[in-house]
């Protein structure tokens, strides 16, 4: 197991990260919203497959055009938040790097969303984007999103805790104290994990600021993303969305820290 696995599965067990996979609800932006509506079946209601759940936030924007729902996760803690916050759909505890309890062609929609792909290695992600080939049908959506590479906030360290107000004061005595905390592990875990970091080719394991810098990510390009599409078999070009909903090509800004992903398995 690649060394950012075990963080970032350290990371997901976390119950502050359970608490605030817990909250999450709605589109997290433009560009999701606009990557869903485009993958949804035409006509009639598609066979889901939703890997990396969460808390179960896509379960509930996926269910209205589903037939057949399953959400999987390799957390077993955030299974059973899915399972808690949606008892009617099916979840499971799996890997996305082996499917194999689905046969070739079960689904036509496979989503991964909130850059889920990017928190395994190289090998890892191959592996996924071949396992999410094989079990949709001809003519299926694959959704996913990708950290850039080339976002400026890899370099300038982003950090993302805020203290959030409140007019209760031991509500809010209990936030500063938890966003100090956050603060302090922040910087500590910087010092100790940027030496982790690897840059190879197109694609590089980086820190990145979520969860007071407790996850390494993979982050590549659109165009070596449309190349790994290409190899396990996608039809091509896949189209890749900024989190506004707009197309770009080749090169992506600096301004862009990940990007929308849908690929089609090609059609009979």
């Amino acid at each position: 197991m690649h060394v950012m696995e075990t963080i970032n599965r350290q990371t997901w067990r976390n119950p502050w990260a359970l608490r605030d996979y817990r909250r999450s609800s709605g589109h997290l932006n433009e560009g999701e919203r606009v990557a869903f509506a485009i993958a949804a079946p035409r006509a009639g209601r598609a066979r889901i497959l939703d890997i990396g759940v969460g808390g179960g936030r896509t379960a509930g924007l996926l269910r209205p055009i589903a037939s057949d729902y399953v959400g999987v996760d390799y957390t077993p803690e955030m299974v059973e938040l899915c399972r808690t916050n949606h008892p009617d759909l099916r979840f499971e505890h799996m890997d996305a790097r082996d499917l194999s309890a689905f046969a070739d062609a079960s689904f036509d929609l496979v989503v991964f969303s909130y850059n889920g792909i990017d928190s395994v290695d190289a090998p890892g992600r191959l592996a996924v984007l071949s396992e999410a080939a094989r079990v949709l049908a001809s003519g299926g959506a694959f959704v996913f999103s990708t950290f850039h590479r080339g976002w400026h906030g890899f370099e300038r360290r982003v950090d993302y805790r805020r203290l959030e107000w409140t007019p209760n004061p031991v509500r809010l005595g209990l936030r500063t104290l938890r966003y100090v905390e956050g603060r302090v592990s922040g910087t500590l875990r910087q010092r100790r994990l940027k030496p982790l970091e690897q840059r190879d080719g197109e694609h590089a394991i980086l820190l990145h600021g979520a969860h007071d810098f407790g996850v390494m990510v993979y982050a590549t390009t659109p165009a070596q993303v449309q190349s790994q599409l290409a190899e396990a078999g996608f039809a091509m070009p896949a189209l890749l969305l900024d989190l506004d909903g707009k197309a770009i090509g080749a090169v992506a800004s600096a301004e862009h820290e990940y990007f929308h992903v849908v690929a089609h398995k090609p059609g009979i």
